[in-house]
């Protein structure tokens, strides 16, 4: 039965989600948190842990952020000061996206999300 939590998932899609993935939305026991770390610490891919596991990935994501054990991956490589004035060159210059990144040999969204850095240190000061 749907939790007080599903109030935010309309009971259709409450119900794809539970036919996809069986423990969704069910509280966690602690046999599956040990799992969960073992499967992790032994580098399973997060998606072979989900089938198992019958939970979402992003229930996973969750999970592991909480036990303090989700590792995000740095970036590839850090924004120089010199990155980050020619970034506001091109983009003040009326640059696309595509060709930024094309640039800078990053993802749209990387430079997206550095020019929205910038910009929040900009007011910051």
């Amino acid at each position: 039965m749907p939790n007080r939590a599903t109030c935010f998932l309309p009971e259709e899609e409450f119900a794809k989600m539970k036919a996809v993935y069986a423990r969704f939305n069910d509280p966690w026991t602690k046999d599956e948190v040990e799992e969960l770390k073992e499967m992790t610490a032994a580098s399973v891919p997060l998606q072979d842990i989900a089938a198992h596991l019958q939970r979402t990935p992003n229930s996973l994501k969750l999970k592991l952020q909480g036990l303090g054990l989700l590792v995000k991956n740095p970036a590839a490589k850090p924004w120089t000061p010199e990155d980050d004035d020619a970034l506001v060159k091109l983009y003040n210059d009326g640059a696309a996206f595509p060709a930024m990144a094309e640039h800078f040999a990053r993802s749209e969204r990387a430079v997206i999300a550095r020019l929205v850095k910038l910009r929040a240190d900009l007011f910051a000061t």
